[in-house]
């Protein structure tokens, strides 16, 4: 028996190399790619295909090289790879061995296919490693939408300045006044475009008219829900709902406080869901204690309905709810699942007015499916610029009930309307209209 190893690029080229050595009777043993060393370190290798075959010459022919000796093992190992080579009863199974031209017809066919799976495979690989470093793949997408967006700013800002330059010189200074307030340029120079349309060139000489009417069209573009915390068409429910450290518990404070003091009689319960956070049930406790009105704790949803039924008296229910990013998947399908039940339930989104404005749009968009029927602006004592709640406002279009300018309770809480909205805007101080009520309580954000 003769065995010899062979190499070349592909396999049908060492089949015929198969063919042309050891002749049509050889079989092939094995065959497998391997990488191929060659030049300075390597730097030349390539992939090749190496194929044993092995042969069954009984009798060596004048001239001819001896067979390779090989030992039993090795022998054994090929007789049960080739049928050809075994005694004369293994010839007689059904099994029979292919001919070397079938091997090489077949060599031909798979060829190709060997070839493009591995190209697949090395692919495959180079996938891996970009997994293993997005920024290898994201990185210069990153830069192009960055370049993009910087292009794009140009152009939009050289458009808006040519706007502005239109506007007449009466104008400019109050143009100048609301973006300094954080009014976003364009519902800028939207709002005195409207003013010069109505009052004409000569009208503008009048000062008083061109900020009323200013002051008019904003509030225009606002909108409120005249909110009120009295039963008068039945049970009153409020969710409070929003992220984390906004001021929904001390808002839900501030709105019991305000119940009591407009009706003692009416019949007000505190509902909390906010048992994640440290000591929210025992702040809310202590206050529901000054009142002398009930408070209920719910770990899930079952308790929540059952509270909502054992309290089906009570004339207002106000509900605080957990503080969660607004990513929170989990969480804010639990709300969606809470609102959605036979219960009448108004969803108050309860906003800090320092939060950055593209955040809180944020927010609104991941809560609109609850939905949002009103929002509450807290925290107006924490900043003096409120152009930004005005973009966010007018943006939106969903009516504000409150705004909450301090941690007194109720003192700090006003119904929001369209005036003081505009008033903040226009550079007023965040202070409560509320300042002759009796503070009740004081509670930290």
């Amino acid at each position: 028996m003769k065995l010899k190893r062979f190499e070349a690029l592909s396999l049908q080229e060492a089949l015929q190399a198969v063919k042309a050595e050891l002749g049509p009777e050889a079989v092939v043993v094995s065959s497998r790619r391997i990488q191929k060393a060659g030049g300075l370190f390597g730097l030349l290798s390539q992939s090749v295909i190496e194929v044993t075959a092995a042969v069954d010459r009984s009798v060596e022919t004048e001239g001819e090289q001896p067979a390779v000796t090989i030992d039993r093992s090795l022998q054994t190992l090929i007789k049960k790879r080739i049928p050809s080579l075994s005694s004369s009863s293994e010839q007689t199974q059904e099994k029979k061995t292919p001919t070397f031209s079938e091997q090489l017809q077949v060599a031909t066919v798979l060829d190709p296919v060997t070839q493009h799976l591995l190209e697949m495979k090395e692919e495959i690989q180079r996938l891996r490693e970009s997994q293993k470093d997005p920024e290898h793949t994201l990185g210069p997408l990153r830069q192009e939408l960055e370049g993009l967006r910087i292009v794009v700013g140009e152009v939009l800002g050289s458009q808006m300045q040519k706007r502005i330059e239109g506007l007449p010189g009466d104008v400019l200074e109050d143009y100048q006044a609301l973006v300094s307030h954080g009014v976003d340029s364009q519902r800028a120079h939207h709002l005195l475009r409207s003013v010069v349309e109505t009052l004409g060139t000569a009208g503008l000489r009048n000062r008083d008219a061109v900020k009323e009417l200013v002051r008019e069209r904003m509030e225009e573009s606002l909108a409120v829900s005249n909110a009120s915390v009295t039963r008068q068409y039945g049970q009153k429910i409020m969710m409070l709902v929003g992220p984390t450290g906004v001021g929904k518990t001390t808002t839900i404070a501030k709105l019991a406080g305000l119940a009591r003091q407009q009706d003692e009689r009416q019949r007000t319960v505190l509902i909390t869901l906010d048992t994640y956070r440290v000591a929210a049930v025992e702040q809310l406790r202590v206050f529901a204690k000054i009142l002398k009105i009930p408070l209920d704790v719910a770990v899930s949803q079952q308790d929540f309905l059952a509270c909502l039924e054992r309290h089906q008296q009570a004339d207002l229910i106000l509900i605080d709810t957990a503080g969660r990013s607004p990513k929170d998947q989990a969480g804010h399908e639990e709300l969606v699942a809470m609102t959605r039940g036979s219960f009448n339930i108004e969803t108050h989104l309860v906003l800090a007015a320092p939060v950055a404005e593209s955040v809180q749009m944020d927010t609104i968009r991941r809560y609109q499916t609850l939905p949002i029927h009103k929002m509450i602006m807290t925290k107006l004592d924490e900043t003096s610029r409120f152009g930004g709640m005005y973009n966010v406002l007018s943006q939106a279009g969903i009516p504000v009930s409150y705004l909450s300018a301090g941690q007194r309770v109720p003192e700090d809480l006003d119904v929001a309307t369209r005036p003081r909205l505009a008033d903040l805007v226009l550079g007023a101080r965040a202070t409560t209209v509320n300042a002759e009520q009796p503070v009740v309580a004081e509670l930290a954000y």
